[in-house]
């Protein structure tokens, strides 16, 4: 199975600290999707090439240290290539920033799940803007879909150059017409 990179940012990582030291919490509320291969930098602040916005589609605590985030594009929101995400804190503050292991084509369901490990997290979030999810999602399914995905643009690829080659074809056929006369 594949998988993606994660990283916390530097405002992220001081949000949990402070959250730690100070007991109150912090609240994860919406990501962005870019279509973008950004490097996973923990000093940006934002990120570029964002085609959607959305607040996160749902939260799993796996253990006292780890939540797992859901981000979920049905496929007729999923308009471009899911390169880059990034999860964003109540405040605007990005929270983390992960990239999937292989860019999620466009038009076809893009479900992707965040971990955060850091010691305690479960008690440092406060989920009131996260809906708690207890499906599995499927990866041989999601793996068929980024398949067919694949086959889809490919197709595109080949229609495209076919209709070049037929626009090419017809306009030899109407010089030899000219040249014959006809």
């Amino acid at each position: 199975m594949a998988v993606g990179q994660s990283i916390l940012t530097v405002k992220g990582s001081y949000a949990l600290a402070d959250a730690s030291q100070t007991g109150k919490s912090i609240k994860p509320k919406f990501y962005k999707v870019s279509n973008q291969d950004i490097t996973l930098d923990p000093t940006l602040t934002d990120i570029s090439g964002v085609w959607k916005q959305a607040d996160i589609s749902g939260y799993f605590p796996v253990n006292d240290n780890t939540v797992e985030f859901l981000v979920d594009i049905p496929p007729e929101e999923a308009t471009s290539y899911g390169r880059t995400f990034g999860l964003y804190l109540e405040d605007g503050t990005l929270f983390m920033i992960a990239k999937p292991p292989y860019p999620f084509p466009p038009a076809l369901r893009q479900t992707f799940k965040i971990q955060l490990v850091y010691n305690n997290a479960n008690n440092l979030i406060d989920f009131q803007y996260v809906p708690f999810y207890e499906t599995e999602q499927d990866l041989s399914i999601l793996s068929v879909s980024v398949s067919l995905g694949k086959l889809l643009q490919q197709h595109r690829n080949e229609i495209e150059m076919l209709k070049s080659w037929n626009k090419s074809l017809s306009q030899e056929i109407q010089k030899i017409k000219s040249k014959l006369g006809m």
